[in-house]
């Protein structure tokens, strides 16, 4: 009886929810396509885009919706909102991203040599 209790409670705090997965493939889906109309992407941009849009479905997917429902987080209930706020959450951080590359200005493949200043 004893041993039977013990691997119930092993295995209650393993259990993980889906979500995480999910805001994933969507950030990444999300980053891709805007890798994609953006036409002519290399492969640093793609990646880049690729991983914000990760970075924002999560922000969007996690922590906006559970600050919505009182900071609860579960990732085990899937929510059509949630994914409403991931794919928003993705668009919102490659606008951010696109503006700044504006402001900065584009990557480049190498750094440029310093000039001397007399």
């Amino acid at each position: 009886m004893a041993e039977s209790c013990h691997y119930r409670t092993i295995f209650q705090f393993q259990e993980s929810g889906i979500n995480p997965y999910i805001w994933c493939l969507v950030g990444a889906a999300v980053g891709w396509l805007a890798a994609l109309m953006m036409g002519n992407a290399g492969k640093t941009v793609m990646i880049e885009n690729v991983l914000v849009g990760v970075f924002g479905a999560f922000i969007g997917g996690d922590f906006i919706a559970s600050q919505l429902n009182g900071g609860v987080v579960n990732d085990t209930d899937f929510r059509i909102g949630s994914l409403g706020l991931a794919v928003g959450g993705a668009v919102v951080m490659l606008v951010l991203l696109r503006l700044m590359r504006r402001v900065v200005g584009p990557m480049r493949a190498h750094k440029t040599p310093n000039r001397r200043r007399d």
